[in-house]
């Protein structure tokens, strides 16, 4: 079996509603958040699926979603599996947002460094140190769920993962199956969004 991790994103937010820009500011679970991450900790109990750990972005929307879907309240925070920082432009309209480079991945870029953000390589970065300490961390045949956001997990499977797939978007509440290679590296072998219960792909 090797070493897995379930990465995951956070169900629907009141500012995923609204459609707002969310990064390092926070909004609470809407009911279908809630919705969405029983149904994924229906995935995992239909298969069997437990963990021997759990972590958590350090935000509210994250934890929620991750003491839903697993049941625990012992799992780990970590700042590093935060969501982007998207400066001056949290809380805002997402009209506001640039286009997306969709052409090579890296999503918005350096372009919220001018206004007190991150870059796309700051947030992989971090992504794949903060992945990688669990991994070291992990025993053999062991699994973990992680629990994270969109922007900052796409970033990490798109640029840490190898032969990434390429899905456009990512549903809240989709879970990513990753295998640990011997060499450390990382492999997505299956996206799966719970709610619509459906693969988005499969190695």
């Amino acid at each position: 079996m090797g070493k897995t991790i379930y990465l995951m994103r956070h169900g629907q937010t009141l500012f995923n509603l609204q459609k707002r820009i969310q990064g390092w500011c926070d909004a609470p679970l809407t009911d279908l958040g809630i919705a969405q991450a029983q149904a994924a900790g229906r995935y995992f109990h239909s298969r069997q699926i437990t963990f021997d750990a759990v972590y958590s972005s350090t935000q509210e929307r994250a934890c929620d979603t991750a003491e839903i879907v697993s049941g625990r309240m012992d799992y780990v925070r970590l700042k590093g599996l935060k969501e982007m920082n998207f400066g001056s432009f949290e809380g805002h309209s997402e009209r506001l947002n640039p286009p997306l480079n969709l052409q090579d991945g890296s999503g918005y870029g350096d372009y919220f460094v001018a206004y007190g953000g991150e870059s796309n390589v700051q947030v992989s970065k971090r992504m794949a140190e903060t992945l990688t300490t669990i991994a070291e961390q992990m025993a053999e045949d062991s699994q973990v769920l992680v629990v994270t956001h969109g922007a900052a997990l796409s970033q990490f499977y798109r640029f840490w993962t190898v032969e990434p797939p390429v899905i456009k978007g990512m549903p809240n509440c989709a879970i990513l199956t990753i295998h640990v290679l011997a060499d450390g590296q990382f492999r997505v072998d299956s996206v799966y969004d719970p709610v619509a219960e459906t693969f988005l792909f499969e190695r």
